[in-house]
């Protein structure tokens, strides 16, 4: 993980999927499929697809390449579902979140292990989104209690 402290973003690439920056020690650097947290820990871009920025971004974090998971028609034959962050990224996720897109409700657990043992369920409403930071998640779980849709992002 690369930690760049008040530094602005040069360019975002032409649809290459990267930032150019200048480090702390005044250094071009470019870097591809980055996190940009901003100072309050909400990400700020996600340069895995292009993007385009108008204006300076105070850049306080660029973090490892981050893994996603969704399901856009999340149904009972679907379920449980098993997102095994530790495989996506190679190793437990930090940081991510969990959006309930869908109009029904799933519930979410947590293992920090590979066996997984999972922990207590988390009940997601429509439109919610759980944000988790400073975990160790090797898994996450979700559970069908009625048709719904999900996104799942972790760092």
């Amino acid at each position: 993980m690369a930690v760049v402290k008040d530094t602005r973003i040069s360019r975002v690439g032409d649809g290459a999927n990267e930032i150019a920056f200048k480090d702390n020690a005044d250094r071009d650097r470019r870097a591809k499929g980055v996190v940009v947290i901003d100072a309050d820990g909400n990400q700020t871009l996600v340069a895995a697809k292009p993007a385009y920025i108008q204006g300076d971004v105070n850049i306080e974090d660029v973090a490892d390449t981050p893994e996603s998971f969704e399901d856009t028609s999340f149904v009972t034959g679907d379920s449980p579902v098993t997102l095994d962050c530790n495989d996506a990224l190679g190793r437990n996720a930090t940081k991510g979140y969990i959006t309930n897109d869908g109009l029904g409700n799933f519930t979410i657990a947590f293992a920090t292990d590979s066996v997984p043992t999972f922990g207590d369920e988390i009940t997601m409403k429509r439109d919610e989104v759980f944000r988790f930071d400073n975990l160790s998640v090797d898994s996450i779980r979700i559970t069908w209690v009625a048709d719904s849709a999900y996104r799942v992002v972790v760092v």
